[in-house]
């Protein structure tokens, strides 16, 4: 097995001369003794831990396995282009810096050549050696550590989230990948740690890692509804919904408890949301218009006495759905589409009943803000009675006849006209 360490000490690998310190304190590593080295890109692979890489090769799992352009260079060059297709504008102002003045700011990798920080510079003077034919290092600090030890792994991904999850570079992270990052980090039985050491490490609101936790959930629970592989990530970041998961995910912790009858009512409303959701692909909804009817969905539906109703008024829609989908076999974004079109009246039935149950909802809030509206002139009324007739330091020696005579006449109107809403609304209760 490579060992970059033991390459350095045979003097196989040589120092540039730089004295690095690491951007936080890590137990057995001194920043006295670290070094930069030149190494080879031969030697040297992308980080399959790393949530955006994490993302892009997940639906591959299996067909690609992480290894050096020595031992096989199948695996950097997919992710090589999947780095390059992400921001190509970045990676060409840093080939061209490179190619002018070198590498600029040095990297960390692993033991075994693993980068942990430099994937786009590592990419940039790969493409770079390629075009031009010449050797190129990629400078970097050698870390001590293997993902194959636990303790180590925790180390590894406390250094990666101070290099990469600073505030600044968290605006650039695509939330699917810090969803994705998340969740690998926190969940399973060995957590590399715990989602309030990552929103320590990360600098992020715990509530905010939560969040992103609970929306890769029901991402995950939703590529399984439709069929595809739970994690073929980039049907979620090429139909754009992510938000939707994220707010439902809020949606579903606000609204229902761990009490076994009310984890029944969340299945149940998380079928729902599925359904909306697929209706919200279907017609082409996506961005911050899709976000904002799935949030008026949990608003007016989920967190009302309806919530129930539509649940029923749905259940086979989508059950129906789902089992259609699932025997279509969704492998891709272009597969979900054919097979929603191909499922037209069956989404175009659940949408319906969708907009059918929001409009009622609207209609009840304008009806609420209607009384609302008119408890307040009543109210006003009310107050001015008491208060003599007048408002505020007003005294009737400051109204003249004339204005006292328009006031009686108003009042009479006010009188006439509640007297006759009176009647209508007595009217319509009959």
């Amino acid at each position: 097995m490579l060992s970059l360490i033991e390459l350095a000490k045979e003097g196989k690998i040589e120092k540039t001369g730089a004295k690095p310190k690491l951007p936080i304190k890590v137990d057995g590593v001194s920043s006295e003794t670290l070094d930069v080295y030149k190494i080879p890109l031969v030697y040297l692979y992308y980080n399959d831990k790393n949530g955006r890489i994490a993302t892009g090769i997940s639906q591959y799992e299996g067909d690609l396995n992480p290894a050096n352009d020595r031992d096989d260079p199948k695996y950097n060059n997919f992710v090589a282009r999947l780095i390059e297709q992400d921001n190509p504008s970045a990676l060409k102002r840093t080939e061209k810096s490179i190619q002018n003045s070198g590498q600029q700011v040095y990297g960390y990798v692993l033991d075994d050549g693993r980068i942990v920080d430099g994937n786009r510079r590592f990419t940039a003077l790969r493409d770079v050696h390629q075009s031009t034919g010449e050797t190129f290092y990629f400078e970097a600090v050698i870390l001590p550590f293997s993902y194959n030890n636990s303790t180590e792994r925790v180390k590894i991904k406390k250094l990666e989230l101070a290099i990469q999850m600073g505030v600044e570079a968290r605006k650039d992270y695509d939330p699917v990948d810090l969803a994705v990052d998340i969740y690998q980090t926190t969940n399973g039985d060995d957590p590399i740690m715990t989602q309030a050491d990552y929103a320590a490490d990360s600098h992020m609101l715990l509530k905010e890692v939560e969040r992103h936790y609970n929306g890769a959930v029901y991402m995950h629970k939703f590529l399984q509804y439709i069929g595809a592989p739970e994690n073929n990530y980039n049907i979620i970041k090429e139909s754009k919904v992510w938000s939707l998961f994220y707010e439902m995910g809020k949606s579903l912790s606000k609204n229902f408890s761990n009490d076994p009858e009310s984890q029944v009512r969340k299945n149940e409303t998380m079928n729902s949301y599925f359904g909306v959701i697929l209706y919200q692909i279907h017609v082409g909804v996506s961005g911050n218009t899709a976000r904002t009817h799935i949030r008026e969905y949990g608003k007016n539906i989920v967190h009302s006495p309806d919530n129930e109703d539509f649940n029923d008024d749905v259940a086979d829609i989508v059950g129906d759905l789902s089992d259609s989908l699932r025997d279509a076999e969704i492998h891709s974004t272009s597969d979900l589409m054919e097979s929603l079109t191909d499922e037209h009246e069956t989404v175009e039935a659940l949408g319906d009943t969708f907009d059918t149950y929001m409009r009622n909802a609207h209609n009840s809030e304008s009806v609420g803000k209607f009384i609302h509206n008119i408890k307040q002139n009543v109210k006003y009324y009310s107050d001015l009675n008491e208060d003599g007739g007048l408002i505020g330091s007003l005294k009737y020696n400051d109204v003249s006849k004339g204005q006292l005579k328009d006031l009686q006449q108003y009042m009479r109107d006010l009188n006439q006209l509640s007297r006759e809403l009176f009647s209508k609304y007595g009217d319509e209760i009959k």
